[in-house]
C-alpha cells in the first residue's frame, strides 16, 4: 500500500485538532453568549483590534520566516541551523512580548478610551497582555515543528488550549463571577488560562521529545542566521503590521458607524458581538481544514521552491485550491438552507441566523483566500499579499465609514463580500 505524504497526513492531523478544538471552541461562545450577553460579547471581540497588534509586532512574521527557514534548512541537510534558528526566535519574540504587554497594561486606559469608547474594555485588556509572552514561546515552537512537516505538537497544544480555556471559564463561573465588575472578563481570564497550558506542554514536549539530530557539519554563525531571520520576517511584520492595523482600524470602526445608523452604543456593540462573536465564528467552522492546508502548504513551498522542484509546486498548489474551492459551494449550500435555524437553536439569535445566511455567499472565496496567501509567502512574494490584502481591506473600511451609516449592518457584509472576491482575484492573478 501507497504510503501518504507527509503534507497529505499534516494536513490531516491539524484538521482533526482545528475541528475538534473548534467544536469546543463554539460550546464555549454559546456557554458565554448565555452567561455575559450579546453586549459583553462584544465588549470582549473590542480588545482584539489593539491586542492583535501586539501578536502582529511580537510574533506573526518571525513565526512565519521561522517555518520557512527551518523547512528550507532540512531540505538542505542542516538540521544544526534549525536549533539555532529557533533559539534566536525565541529570545526575539520573549524579549519583544514583554516589552509590548507592558505597555498595554500601563496604557490601557488611555488605549480603550480613546481608541474603543468602552470603559468595559479596560480591565479586559489588561488581564489579556498577561497571555502575550506565553503565546510567542508557544508560536515559536509550533513553527518550528511545523517547518519539520510535523505538526502533532502544535494539533495536540490547540486541543489542549481550547480545553483549559473551557475549564478556566467554568472555573471562574462558579467561583467569583458574580464579584466581576466586568462580566466579559471572564472569557479574558480563559483565554489567558488556555495559553498557559498551551505554552506549558509545548515546552515540555519540545524539551523531553525532539530528537537532536546532526548533520556533523558545523552550524551557521548566529549572525548570519540572525540576519537571515529579519530580511525574511521585516516584510512579513510589515505586512501583518499593516493589515493588523487596517483590520483593527475596521473593528473599531464597525461599531462606531452602527451607532450612527441605530443612535444606540449599547444595541450597536450587542449587533457587533452578534456578528463577530457567534456568526463570523460559525462561518469559518469550515476553514479549519483549510487553515490546515495553509499552515502545511507554506513550508512545503518554502522547501520546494529552494530545491527548485515545480513538478511538486504545481501539483500541491492545484489540488489545494480546488479543495478549498469545492468545500467553499458545499459550504455555501448548508449555511444558506440551515443559518437560520442553526441561529435560533444554537444562539437563541434570529439575528445569528440571518448572518450566516447572509455570510454563506462569501464561503467559496473566503476559503480560497488564505490558501492564496499561504501559496504566495512562500514563494517569498510578501510584497504583492501585502499590497493585495491592503487593497482589500481598505475596499471594506470604504464601506464601513460610507455605506453602514446608511443601511446598518448589511452594509458591512456586503464590503466583507466585495473586498474578499477582490482579494481572491488578485492573489490568483499574480500565481497564476
Amino acid at each position: 500500500m501507497k504510503k501518504s505524504s507527509p503534507f497529505v497526513q499534516g494536513t490531516l492531523i491539524l484538521t482533526a485538532a482545528n475541528i475538534f478544538s473548534r467544536f469546543i471552541g463554539f460550546y464555549n461562545r454559546i456557554f458565554l453568549a448565555g452567561l455575559i450577553g450579546a453586549h459583553q460579547m462584544g465588549v470582549y471581540q473590542l480588545i482584539f483590534p489593539i491586542y492583535l497588534v501586539g501578536f502582529a509586532l511580537c510574533f506573526h512574521g518571525y513565526e512565519t520566516a521561522l517555518s520557512q527557514i527551518v523547512a528550507a534548512q532540512m531540505a538542505k541537510g542542516r538540521p544544526e541551523n534549525c536549533r539555532k534558528i529557533l533559539k534566536i526566535t525565541l529570545a526575539v519574540t520573549i524579549l519583544l512580548s514583554v516589552i509590548c504587554a507592558c505597555f498595554f497594561y500601563f496604557f490601557a486606559d488611555e488605549l480603550c478610551m480613546k481608541f474603543l469608547h468602552e470603559k468595559d474594555c479596560i480591565p479586559c485588556l489588561k488581564a489579556a497582555v498577561f497571555a502575550m509572552p506565553f503565546v510567542g514561546v508557544k508560536a515559536c515552537i509550533h513553527s518550528y515543528h511545523i517547518g519539520l512537516g510535523k505538526p502533532g505538537l502544535p494539533s495536540v497544544s490547540l486541543c489542549i488550549e481550547q480545553i483549559s480555556r473551557i475549564l478556566g471559564i467554568y472555573a471562574v463561573s462558579v467561583t467569583f463571577f458574580l464579584k466581576l465588575e466586568t462580566p466579559a472578563l471572564i472569557a479574558v481570564l480563559g483565554m489567558v488560562a488556555g495559553e498557559m497550558a498551551s505554552c506549558l506542554y509545548t515546552v515540555i514536549y519540545h524539551l523531553l521529545k525532539t530528537k537532536r539530530q546532526s548533520s556533523g557539519l558545523p552550524a551557521a554563525s548566529s549572525r548570519k542566521l540572525f540576519g537571515s531571520l529579519l530580511s525574511l520576517s521585516f516584510p512579513l511584520t510589515c505586512n501583518s503590521l499593516s493589515i493588523t492595523l487596517l483590520q483593527s482600524l475596521e473593528n473599531i470602526l464597525i461599531p462606531l458607524m452602527l451607532t450612527r445608523f441605530y443612535c444606540n452604543q449599547h444595541y450597536s456593540v450587542e449587533v457587533y458581538g452578534i456578528l463577530t462573536g457567534m456568526a463570523i465564528p460559525f462561518i469559518n467552522f469550515p476553514s479549519s481544514i483549510t487553515n490546515s492546508i495553509s499552515v502545511m502548504l507554506l513550508p512545503k513551498v518554502s522547501a520546494a521552491t529552494a530545491e527548485q522542484d515545480y513538478r511538486t509546486l504545481h501539483r500541491a498548489t492545484k489540488y489545494s485550491l480546488s479543495f478549498c474551492f469545492l468545500l467553499g459551494i458545499v459550504s455555501f449550500f448548508l449555511f444558506f438552507t440551515l443559518g437560520p435555524s442553526i441561529g435560533l437553536i444554537v444562539f437563541h439569535s434570529k439575528e445569528a441566523g440571518m448572518f450566516l445566511r447572509m455570510l454563506s455567499f462569501l464561503c467559496p472565496v473566503l476559503y480560497l483566500s488564505g490558501t492564496l496567501s499561504s501559496i504566495l509567502n512562500g514563494l517569498g512574494k510578501t510584497k504583492t499579499t501585502l499590497f493585495n490584502n491592503s487593497v482589500s481591506l481598505l475596499l471594506r473600511i470604504a464601506f464601513i465609514v460610507f455605506v453602514v451609516p446608511l443601511v446598518g449592518i448589511n452594509g458591512y457584509l456586503w464590503g466583507l463580500m466585495a473586498s474578499t472576491l477582490l482579494v481572491v482575484i488578485m492573489h490568483y492573478r499574480k500565481i497564476k
